[in-house]
């Protein structure tokens, strides 16, 4: 009886394990994966914004015939509506030519014929402007940097042409096919009550005949913390060293990532190595990827726009230069100055620095009052007493900051491009 129950139990024991060696095989278990964030999720600093909302023209010059312009700034109803009229029409068909090929005379486009000219500051790659704008067809394989667009009427006949200029003097596309028609022309630059503007350095340019004005602004601001900014960078905030320089400037490292802040100025400066890569990367996709970081990493605290972009498509990093707005003009900084841009370098979709304020404005408690910039013969005299006009490329409204310790001052004022790439403001 005993060797009749062993033999039951042995074989219940056979059974049993057999049982357990098939659901090992045909039924394994599933493990969730432990997965290493790159970054520990913080909660948002600032606000969101998506690529369409960074790609706007920094100006549209209206060309009326008889020598009448004006230049619409943006978040403004004419400015708005124009743009939204532009960007619905559909532009097909790209040819790849030189001006003298196209064989216009500018000055009478400019100054003869009615048309429409929408200016980017730096250029936009024609593949990230079509997310803006009805570009159909196949698009330029060169991606090259679109500067501005003209849409103009011709007055023999019932005609409408529209040049892309790029950033290469030598290299234009004209538009095969687009729906708009001269009347569509005439109707947009029908502008009542507006400020004449003159073309300078063969329309390079353009000022006003007549003072404009604009609000100037104060408003209060917070900073990031210190938490927050380590919270944001480091995969683990607990770890990070903290190094003080002699400068004031204090660093904080977990060996691999690296963060510096130059307080005495509100700016941080991120850094993360990245093994150089040979492959090309495209800007559209390396463009997303830094806007997403932003969002993730600061916020944008306000409205930029794409400001700077590579010249061409690299191997090595792609630096990105975002300029900060408030209502109608951008902020400026003069030289060195660390306000208003937001400054990236990216490889293959990874961010290697990154660079901006730490203020954050407060959209409550904005004093606003009104300010004027001069214009016609008074600002002629201006530019002409300035020391370095002839290093001048582009003169323009911008907004002058004043830093206190609670506050922003935005000051607008007349703002000279130079040829190295810097500001300078024309006081």
């Amino acid at each position: 009886m005993i060797e009749k129950l062993k033999t039951a139990v042995l074989v219940l024991l056979v059974a049993l394990s057999l049982l357990q060696t098939y659901f090992l095989s045909y039924n394994s278990p599933k493990f969730d994966p432990l997965v290493q964030e790159e970054y520990v999720k913080a909660d948002p600093i600032g606000s969101q914004a998506t690529l369409e909302d960074l790609l706007f023209p920094n100006e549209i010059v209206m060309h009326m015939g008889n020598q009448l312009h004006t230049v619409l700034y943006p978040d403004t109803v004419t400015y708005n509506s124009v743009l939204d009229n532009v960007k619905q029409r559909t532009l097909d068909g790209f040819r790849k030519t030189t001006l003298a090929t196209l064989g216009l005379n500018w000055d009478d486009v400019r100054n003869k014929q009615q048309g429409i000219e929408v200016r980017f500051r730096d250029g936009v790659p024609i593949n990230v402007l079509q997310r803006v704008m009805q570009l159909k067809g196949e698009l330029p394989a060169d991606n090259d940097i679109i500067t501005k667009i003209w849409i103009f009427a011709k007055d023999t006949k019932d005609e409408v042409r529209t040049i892309l200029f790029t950033d290469t003097a030598s290299t234009v596309y004209e538009v095969q096919k687009a729906d708009i028609s001269a009347k569509d022309i005439e109707r947009f630059v029908t502008l009542e009550g507006v400020i004449p503007y003159k073309p300078m350095a063969n329309g390079d340019y353009y000022l006003p005949t007549k003072p404009l004005s604009f609000p100037a602004y104060k408003l209060p601001y917070t900073s990031m913390s210190v938490d927050q900014l380590k919270r944001s960078f480091f995969v683990d905030p607990a770890i990070t060293r903290n190094i003080s320089e002699r400068d004031g400037s204090e660093i904080y490292t977990d060996s691999k990532r690296g963060l510096q802040l130059k307080n005495d100025q509100r700016w941080m400066t991120y850094s993360d190595p990245v093994a150089p890569v040979d492959s090309k990367v495209d800007l559209r996709d390396n463009l997303l990827s830094a806007v997403q970081f932003v969002n993730q990493h600061g916020g944008w605290n306000g409205t930029y726009v794409v400001q700077k972009v590579p010249q061409r498509l690299l191997p090595a990093n792609q630096a990105f230069i975002f300029r900060q707005y408030y209502g109608s003009l951008p902020v400026i900084n003069q030289r060195s100055d660390n306000i208003g841009f937001i400054k990236m370098a990216l490889q293959k979709g990874v961010v290697s620095s990154y660079e901006r304020s730490t203020i954050i404005p407060e959209p409550k408690g904005v004093n606003k009052r009104d300010a004027s910039l001069l214009g016609g013969e008074a600002l002629d005299a201006k530019l002409e007493q300035y020391s370095k006009k002839t290093a001048v490329i582009s003169v323009f409204p911008g907004y002058k900051p004043v830093i206190s310790d609670q506050t922003e001052e935005l000051v607008p004022t007349w703002t000279v491009e130079l040829r190295d790439g810097t500001y300078e403001f024309l006081e």
